[in-house]
C-alpha cells in the first residue's frame, strides 16, 4: 500500500513541492506532491472557480479517473493511485517534458513509432483520447517513452447496439492518429510519410472535423463564460 493512499487532501497539499498549474477559471490545479521516495500529481478541480468547481468539477475528476482505469497497466499511461474525493484525483508522477516544449529536430523517427503503438494500445482498451491536437497532453521522457495525459475529454467505445457512439469513437481515435501525425510535423517534418500527410491534409478540409471543433471550442468559451469569473 502506498504511504499516499490515506492522506487527506490538506495533507497531500502539505506535501506539494511544486505547482505544475494554478487552479483558476475552468483549469484544476495541478500540483506535484513527495512524500519520502513516492512522488504523485495531484489533479484538484476545487481550485478552478466556483460554479465551475461545483458542477463540472466532479464530472471531471470522474471522466479522468475512469480513462486511467481503462488504461490500467498501459505502458505510457499514468496509473491511478486513487480519487481522493469527487473534485479530485491522485495519479502516477511522469518525469518527461511536454511534447510542445521539444525543440525541433531532437526527437527521432522511434519515439513516434512507440507514439503510434501507444494510441493502438489505447484504442485497443477502447478509449480514444480526444485531445492530442494540444502539445502539452503529450510528454516525452529522458529515454524517449510518450505518455499520455489529461483524460477529461476522452471517449469510450459504444456497445454493440451503439452504433452512433461507435461511428463516432472511430472517428475520434482516426483524430488521434491525425494529431500523432500533426506533432510529427511540428517536431520532425522531414519523416512524415506520404500517407501522413494525406491523412492531415483530408483533416484539414473534413467538414465533420471542422464542426467538432467548432462545437468544442464553443462548449468551452460557453463555459468559461458562464460558469467562470475569469478567463481560464
Amino acid at each position: 500500500m502506498s504511504s499516499l493512499d490515506q492522506l487527506s487532501l490538506d495533507a497531500l497539499r502539505a506535501h506539494a513541492i511544486e505547482t505544475y498549474r494554478a487552479g483558476r477559471g475552468t483549469r484544476p490545479e495541478v500540483m506535484l506532491i513527495k512524500l519520502g521516495n513516492e512522488r504523485a500529481v495531484l489533479k484538484d478541480f476545487s481550485r478552478s472557480d466556483p460554479w465551475f468547481s461545483r458542477l463540472i468539477g466532479p464530472l471531471a475528476a470522474y471522466r479522468e479517473a475512469r480513462a486511467l482505469r481503462l488504461l490500467e497497466g498501459v505502458p505510457g499511461i499514468p496509473g491511478l493511485i486513487r480519487r481522493v474525493n469527487p473534485r479530485a484525483i491522485l495519479m502516477q508522477h511522469i518525469d518527461g517534458v511536454p511534447a510542445k516544449q521539444t525543440p525541433k529536430g531532437v526527437v527521432g523517427p522511434e519515439v513516434f513509432e512507440r507514439l503510434y503503438r501507444l494510441v493502438e494500445a489505447m484504442h485497443q482498451r477502447g478509449v480514444a483520447h480526444c485531445d492530442l491536437r494540444s502539445g502539452g497532453n503529450t510528454l516525452i521522457d529522458s529515454h524517449g517513452q510518450p505518455y499520455f495525459v489529461d483524460f477529461v475529454s476522452h471517449c469510450v467505445r459504444g456497445r454493440r447496439w451503439n452504433l452512433f457512439l461507435r461511428w463516432a469513437f472511430g472517428k475520434f481515435c482516426e483524430a488521434d492518429r491525425v494529431a500523432v501525425a500533426r506533432l510529427k510535423k511540428r517536431l520532425a517534418p522531414d519523416l512524415l510519410t506520404a500517407e501522413e500527410m494525406h491523412g492531415l491534409e483530408r483533416d484539414r478540409t473534413m467538414l465533420l472535423g471542422r464542426i467538432a471543433r467548432f462545437i468544442g471550442d464553443s462548449t468551452r468559451k460557453l463555459s468559461r463564460l458562464i460558469l467562470t469569473r475569469k478567463k481560464a
